[in-house]
C-alpha cells in the first residue's frame, strides 16, 4: 500500500525534533549554543529529511548523506570548536537520532501504525505529529535526568587560571559557576571575571591605575596604551559596564587537567567573590576543552 507523505508536516515535525536533539547533543558533549542558532540548525536538519523522497541510493552515498546530515547542523548550532569537541557533538547527535527512532518505533508498535516507510536511511512513520513530539520529549527527558545525575560540572571543584595581562602574570583560583555567562560583545567569546580587590597586587602598575580611575567614576585613559574595553553585565542588582582587557595568553586548570585558553577576555569587578576564597568566576563553556 502506498504511503502518503505530507511535506509540511514532515518538515515542521522534524524541525521540532531536531531542535530538541541538538539541545540534547549540546548537553551531552558540553557545547553551549544560543537558541537561535539551534533553530537555524534544526531547520537545515529538517530539510535533510527530504532525502526520504529520493530514489534508493547506494549504501555508501546513504552513509555520506547521514554523516553530513549530522555534522552540518552541529556546526551551525555550536560553531567552530576543537575537533574532539565537535566530533563528540556529532556523535551524540547521531546516536540521539537512533535513540529517537527506537523510541518512535516502540511507540508505533504499541499503537499498531498503518505503515512505515524506510528509504535512504530515513524513516517516515504514519503516525500523528503529537506522537512524534511526545517521543522526542521522552528522549530529551532521559537526557536531562542523565545530565543532572552525571553530566554537570561540580561547582565545588576549584578551577585555576593563569593569565598574562600587560606583561604581568596573574594566578588566581576561580569559582566554577554553571550560570555564569559573561561575554565579550565584540567577539562573542565567554569571559573570565576577576575581583579587582583580590588580584590587584598581581596587576601591572598602569593597569591598576586605569582600573582605580574607572571604579572611582572616571573615564578610561586610552593614552596609556592599554586597549581596555567595557563588557555589559546583568545581575539581580541591575546592569553595569565592567572594564575588561584581552590577555596576551592564558591557561585554565581544572581537576588536574590543564589547557591553553588563548587570548581570552578578562573582566574586572570591584566586588569580592561571595565564597570568600575564590578570586573570580568562570563559566562551563571555557572548560569544554578539558572536561
Amino acid at each position: 500500500m502506498r504511503t502518503v507523505i505530507y511535506l509540511d508536516i514532515l518538515l515542521a515535525v522534524n524541525l521540532i525534533l531536531d531542535f530538541f536533539l541538538l539541545l540534547g547533543a549540546g548537553k551531552l558533549s558540553g557545547c553551549i549554543a544560543k537558541k537561535g542558532r539551534c533553530v537555524a540548525a534544526a531547520a537545515v536538519a529538517a530539510c535533510g529529511s527530504l532525502v526520504l523522497l529520493l530514489p534508493p541510493q547506494p549504501l555508501v552515498f546513504q552513509l555520506g548523506l547521514k554523516l553530513a546530515g549530522s555534522a552540518l547542523p552541529v556546526w551551525i548550532a555550536f560553531g567552530s570548536r576543537r575537533l574532539r569537541q565537535t566530533g563528540k557533538a556529532v556523535l551524540w547527535y547521531f546516536l540521539l537520532n537512533l535513540l529517537l527512532a527506537g523510541a518512535v518505533l516502540l511507540w508505533s508498535v504499541t499503537l499498531s501504525p498503518a505503515g512505515v516507510l524506510v528509504n535512504n536511511l530515513s524513516l517516515y512513520f504514519n503516525i500523528s505529529p503529537v506522537t512524534l513530539i511526545l517521543s522526542v520529549l521522552s528522549v530529551y527527558l532521559v537526557i536531562q535526568l542523565g545530565s543532572l545525575l552525571f553530566g554537570k560540572p561540580d561547582p565545588k571543584q576549584p578551577a585555576f587560571v593563569t593569565l598574562l595581562l600587560d606583561g604581568a602574570q596573574i594566578d588566581a583560583p576561580v569559582l566554577l559557576d554553571t550560570g555564569f555567562a559573561l561575554r565579550d560583545i565584540l567577539n562573542g567569546r565567554p569571559c573570565v571575571l576577576l575581583s579587582y580587590p583580590q588580584v590587584k597586587n598581581q596587576l601591572s602598575a598602569r593597569l591598576r591605575d586605569t582600573l582605580e580611575r574607572y571604579f572611582a567614576g572616571g573615564p578610561i585613559d586610552h593614552e596609556q596604551g592599554l586597549p581596555v574595553l567595557v563588557v555589559p553585565c546583568k545581575t539581580a542588582a541591575g546592569e553595569s559596564l565592567l572594564p575588561a582587557l584581552r590577555c596576551e595568553s592564558g591557561s585554565i586548570r581544572y581537576k588536574k587537567r590543564s589547557a591553553a585558553a588563548g587570548k581570552i577576555t578578562v573582566a574586572f569587578t570591584r566586588q569580592p567573590i561571595a565564597d570568600g576564597i575564590s578570586s573570580g568566576l568562570i563559566g562551563p563553556e571555557l572548560l569544554e576543552s578539558i572536561l
